[in-house]
């Protein structure tokens, strides 16, 4: 190959990989699409229970439901899937969430990279009220139990983010406590 043609070959793939605004997964990681959300976007959401940061959204209460279609790229003895309600205060390019699917966690053990899963999470733990809620992050990784930081990359199997415009609040007959 000459030295001209080297470098237009190597000048359309770093063009190609800076590509467009949509983040794309680390080579090696799987994707998280969202099928189905509800309510949709723009709603206000009364938690169902409980005071911050021990305040819940109950699991198939109606309040919120988020139906995921999860396909991976690799095969692990064991899998977990964490959904995290993004907060909207938190600083541009880090990751601040103030609730999580902490009673509705799915695990998976083993599992099945190259397939395709369809799971729905309706129950969460809610840390903070009220909070303004900009997006949903959905990650499938190896670690289990609940996670105070993200992941590594090699610890990803999949991952997506939702972009969404919620209000959690509490109801308002204990908003005078």
């Amino acid at each position: 190959m000459t030295r001209k043609r080297l470098g237009w070959v190597c000048a359309l793939a770093l063009v190609s990989a800076c590509g467009g605004d949509t983040p794309t997964a680390p080579s090696g990681i799987g994707t998280v699409t969202f099928r189905q959300v509800t309510p949709p976007s723009g709603s206000t959401i009364v938690v169902s229970a409980g005071i911050a940061p021990d305040a819940f959204i109950v699991r198939e209460a109606g309040q919120l439901s988020i139906t995921m279609e999860i396909r991976g790229t690799r095969d692990a003895d064991f899998a977990q899937l964490d959904v995290h309600l993004v907060d909207a205060d938190a600083p541009r390019n880090s990751f601040n969430s103030c609730g999580q699917n902490v009673p509705d966690i799915p695990t998976w053990g083993p599992w099945v990279g190259r397939g395709l899963v369809r799971v729905t999470v309706s129950g969460f733990q809610i840390y903070r009220l009220p909070c303004d809620v900009s997006g949903i992050r959905a990650i499938v990784h190896l670690r289990p139990g609940r996670l105070a930081t993200l992941p590594l990359p090699t610890q990803t199997l999949a991952d997506g983010n939702l972009p969404v415009v919620y209000r959690l609040r509490m109801p308002s007959s204990m908003s005078g406590r």
